[in-house]
């Protein structure tokens, strides 16, 4: 196990990729943890929240329209030399407007929209990455090294966001991100990734034959797998949700409860990946799926019941880290394994089309939810959900016999 890391992480390549993603990882936490933070302080609501949320979530699922891109892309390096810089100016230009008490919905919305349509090209880029550097029998251990190193700049991430919370506000997270964009557009700069003599068809083509290819028959699994991502798309902002819900209700400093959890719940999401990662149980694709689905189900109904105090609900937003992060890398990894290589990009930002809208209505809903019935109302809808999921995928063979 030891050894097949130490073997990815020789690989210079492979090494500015991580540390290219990881350094973007870091910047998103970042964001992920203010952005949320800054609507809620801001505006007082979470449906306004959950609005943010869906236009962000609404915008990723448009990355279908990116897939053709960057497929078509002659080297991936060019798209993080253009997206992480845009990105940071999208970041820069929330804190400015934070700090200068002139922020509204009509501004923010726009720059949430814009970092999230840049978002649509470096994260097809980056998923389309590690099948060109590692063979599909190594995809597993690759992407559960990248998920540990990109979660870990998450948790330091999450830390300063923390801190930056308490003593300077959330836009000094968003100026942080910038920053860290940057720095991940310089780390890329030394990695070339020539997508090698492949035919480059016209845009629209290259779109109809990524759709034709996942919803066709020829996908095999890949059409339902996918359409079940869509059912748990809906559910998946719910910990965005419950968190800053939870903090600012049922803790004396909410904003430092709100930075310790997102904390502890991206802890969590590196042990999930890397203990999944590790284990490269590539014959148990479904029943680890079942498993993420059900625990986390499980562990939302716990969250009801454990009194709302740092010393329980740090663990308890671990755990809930690690089923969460784990059925994600799982998620990842399948898709990326039963891909064809020319159409990677293309079949990784169309599935998420439809995960994508799920996560919009789903956080629009849930945002509804949660502002009526409170943390009770909300946490209780969402462990039925991922309970009745895990029990709906076991009784889908296609499914629960899922593996590459």
């Amino acid at each position: 196990m030891a050894d097949g890391y130490r073997a990815l992480l020789r690989d210079r390549r492979f090494a500015l990729l991580l540390l290219s993603a990881a350094t973007g990882e870091a910047g998103y936490a970042l964001y992920a943890l203010s952005i949320v933070w800054l609507a809620y302080r801001e505006f007082g609501s979470l449906s306004v929240v959950g609005l943010v949320l869906g236009v962000e979530f609404g915008v990723y699922a448009l990355a279908f329209l990116a897939g053709p891109v960057v497929d078509r892309a002659r080297d991936l390096r060019s798209v993080w030399l253009v997206g992480y810089p845009l990105q940071a100016a999208g970041a820069f230009a929330i804190a400015f407007l934070a700090t200068s008490r002139s922020l509204s919905l009509l501004t923010l919305l726009p720059l949430v929209a814009g970092l999230s349509f840049v978002w649509d090209f470096t994260w097809p880029a980056t998923n389309a990455a590690p099948p060109r550097l590692v063979p599909p029998e190594r995809l597993f251990r690759a992407n559960g090294l990248l998920a540990a190193a990109t979660g870990g700049n998450q948790v330091a991430g999450y830390t300063a966001g923390a801190l930056l919370l308490v003593f300077v506000g959330p836009a000094g997270g968003l100026l942080a991100y910038g920053a860290l964009n940057l720095a991940a557009a310089a780390a890329s700069a030394g990695l070339a990734l020539p997508a090698g003599p492949r035919s480059r068809p016209p845009f629209l083509s290259g779109l109809a034959d990524g759709f034709r290819y996942l919803f066709g028959r020829a996908s095999g699994s890949l059409r339902p797998f996918t359409l079940w991502g869509a059912v748990q798309g809906f559910i998946s902002p719910a910990p965005l949700l419950l968190l800053p819900l939870l903090t600012s209700t049922r803790f004396t400093n909410p904003s430092l409860a709100y930075g310790v959890l997102f904390a502890s719940f991206g802890v969590g999401g590196i042990l999930g990946s890397l203990a999944v990662g590790a284990a490269n149980l590539r014959s148990r694709v479904g029943q680890l799926l079942v498993g993420a689905l059900a625990a986390e189900g499980a562990l939302f109904a716990l969250l009801l019941l454990v009194p709302s105090a740092l010393p329980s609900a740090v663990p308890l937003w671990g755990a809930i880290g690690i089923v969460d992060g784990t059925y994600w890398l799982v998620f990842l990894a399948y898709l990326q394994a039963a891909s064809p290589p020319e159409l990677l990009a293309r079949t990784v930002a169309d599935g998420y089309l439809l995960r994508g809208t799920a996560r919009t209505g789903g956080a629009l809903v849930l945002g509804v939810v949660g502002a009526s019935a409170g943390v009770a109302g909300l946490g209780g809808l969402t462990a039925a959900y991922f309970l009745l999921l895990a029990a709906g995928t076991l009784a889908v063979p296609v499914l629960r016999r899922l593996a590459y």
